[in-house]
């Protein structure tokens, strides 16, 4: 196994610890959290840059990078629903979307077909990824008086993040169409 498929494990192992600190321990707990998340998502950056830089791109590595930023993600917004953090239609909606993307590149690699990332997705991927660290910053400063244009500016990034779910899934479902009616 090489060390870019070693980093994707990795991200996958560490997410029941950043779980669990969630949970566990108080505000230390928080940080920890927070602080492992932040670690799995550099990860998740580090081993597609080692897999290309070493030209050590494989199988394992194109299922698996993409399956542990999904747990990693939904991991998190499964915490903050339970923590009454971010609202739980819009993460449906965002999971729905991707097991839907998910199933359209399953469906045209088995035709040998490619369904490319879009610049709309990796909008909804940033929007995702602040909406979690904004989540991280309101369980941080839950004393403070700026506790609640956190909670707005939460929901407008989740609201965001949804609005480009959808967006994005409405375009890789159209650029996919001719290939999916055949």
């Amino acid at each position: 196994m090489n060390l870019a498929n070693k980093i994707t494990l990795f991200r996958i192992i560490s997410i029941p610890f950043f779980v669990f600190f969630l949970f566990n321990f108080k505000m230390g707990g928080v940080i920890a959290s927070f602080l492992i998340f932040i670690i799995a998502s550099i990860s998740d950056w580090l081993d597609g840059y080692i897999a290309r830089k070493k030209n050590e791109i494989t199988v394992f590595g194109k299922i698996m990078d993409p399956v542990a930023d999904k747990i990693l993600v939904y991991s998190a917004f499964i915490c903050f629903i339970q923590l009454n953090i971010i609202p739980f239609w819009m993460v449906i909606i965002i999971m729905a979307r991707d097991l839907f993307v998910m199933a359209l590149r399953v469906q045209l690699a088995a035709g040998g077909n490619i369904l490319a990332a879009i610049f709309t997705a990796k909008i909804k991927t940033t929007l995702e990824y602040a909406s979690i660290i904004f989540a991280f910053f309101y369980l941080m400063t839950s004393k403070l008086t700026y506790q609640s244009l956190l909670e707005v500016f939460i929901y407008i990034l989740m609201g965001s993040a949804t609005f480009f779910a959808l967006v994005s899934g409405g375009q890789y479902l159209l650029s996919s169409k001719k290939y999916i009616t055949r």
